[in-house]
């Protein structure tokens, strides 16, 4: 009698369909979106970084891919060129700004107080993000096509709270009637570019908001030695005012 060699017995497990690795349909159509976003937001991260170090028209596409991990191929699938994924890291930034900005905004009342709350959050972006100020700054300063740009419709749309703030203080008799609203809400900018630029070239920190509380108080207060009127006649000149801006809505009209 020949012996046969035994063989180990081998288990076979039977995986039910329910429990195989293929996923669910709707689960295989969500993961390529997952990483086509994950990869957009990768690029976008890496572009920032290239434009904040470089001017754009020295900035490479093969730094922002090298940066994001990738072919310079990948990133013309998401973006047609330099110019369209500049743009897009520009109003990346500005949508998420601006979405900090509204709710808190439309919860405060009064010129002082909201002109305060903007010029900190304004102030706040040179020291959380001076990159990308520096990236604004740059771009609106030296290029010749600024105006009608993106940049110039992103900073109109950002600048709409505080020219809200100056004309509703001047409709509440708290701002002067015949301010110049446009020039008010252009030197305030343009005086707190030149101060943190001033700041962050001298290498000095700042509160943004006591300089808020500052620029603010100045602004309001004015630069005058001189003292105030009495109550009855700051009451005076706030009626004038307020005459004088209701004369102005009924020409409009």
């Amino acid at each position: 009698m020949c012996s046969a060699a035994i063989r180990p017995f081998r288990s076979v497990s039977v995986i039910p369909e329910s429990h195989s690795n293929q996923s669910p349909p709707e689960v295989r159509e969500r993961l390529p979106r997952r990483r086509k976003s994950a990869r957009r937001s990768e690029i976008l991260a890496a572009a920032r970084e290239v434009f904040a170090a470089h001017p754009y028209d020295e900035a490479a596409i093969s730094d922002i891919a090298a940066r994001a991990d990738c072919v310079e191929g990948t990133i013309y699938t998401y973006f047609r060129n330099k110019r369209e994924l500049f743009d897009a890291v520009l109003a990346t930034f500005y949508d998420s700004l601006i979405e900090d900005i509204a709710p808190r905004f439309a919860a405060i009342h009064g010129t002082r107080d909201r002109l305060r709350f903007l010029v900190t959050r304004h102030l706040l972006i040179s020291v959380e993000d001076p990159g990308l100020g520096a990236i604004i700054v740059r771009e609106s300063r030296t290029r010749s096509g600024y105006f009608g740009s993106k940049l110039h419709a992103l900073n109109r749309r950002y600048s709409r709270f505080l020219l809200q703030t100056l004309t509703d203080g001047v409709a509440r008799g708290e701002l002067r009637a015949d301010l110049d609203t446009a020039l008010a809400r252009d030197l305030l900018f343009g005086g707190m570019e030149h101060w943190t630029f001033n700041e962050r070239g001298r290498h000095r920190s700042f509160d943004p908001a006591l300089a808020a509380d500052a620029i603010v108080g100045m602004l309001l207060d004015g630069w005058s030695a001189v003292a105030p009127g009495s109550p009855l006649e700051r009451l005076s000149q706030r009626i004038d005012r307020l005459e004088t801006s209701l004369k102005q809505t009924g020409r409009r009209k």
